[in-house]
């Protein structure tokens, strides 16, 4: 009896053991450092008017798992000295394990400091940096950038209608 008792939680042990690896290796990144996707980050403005931003992030498991309840945010910073923001992810814990480490987002207009919508994009100003930002957002004190990712820059003097640019590495 006591032979099968600990055959039993042997057997159990291993079990849990091995669900436990499993669900670890499920949600490793494959990305070796926090930084802005330059592929899938950009911006254009259309030839009437409006504007099309997209944004992506990759993120180290580590990262995720250290600032579980932070938020993740994209700080645009444009020509005139105007900021404005976009939200990657709410809680980069949860949105980062479920979407590989890859966040990702798209919208015709971006958000002031206290979420309150803005489309800043015109020729004459357009975004000349974008900062990737961990911290704080919520409904009543806004967005609460607290630790910086990265930064990339845009190197254009000027911007054409229909034509996506990107960020690259600032000088």
């Amino acid at each position: 009896m006591r032979r099968f008792v600990g055959f039993g939680l042997v057997a159990f042990l291993v079990h849990a053991a091995v669900i436990a690896g499993f669900s670890q290796l499920r949600n490793v990144s494959e990305f070796s450092q926090d930084r802005i996707n330059t592929e899938k980050t950009y911006f254009m403005l259309h030839d009437t008017g409006a504007a099309e931003f997209a944004w992506a992030s990759e993120w180290t498991y580590a990262t995720v798992d250290g600032n579980e309840e932070k938020a993740a945010m994209f700080l645009w910073r444009f020509k005139d000295g105007s900021t404005a923001y976009s939200k990657a992810a709410e809680c980069i814990g949860d949105m980062g394990k479920s979407t590989g480490f890859l966040l990702t987002g798209q919208s015709t207009d971006l958000e002031d400091i206290h979420r309150k919508h803005v489309q800043p994009l015109s020729r004459n100003n357009f975004p000349v940096k974008i900062e990737l930002w961990i911290g704080e957002i919520s409904a009543s004190s806004g967005y609460s950038p607290e630790s910086l990712g990265e930064a990339l820059c845009l190197g254009a003097r000027s911007i054409e209608p229909n034509r996506k640019y990107q960020f690259s590495a600032c000088p």
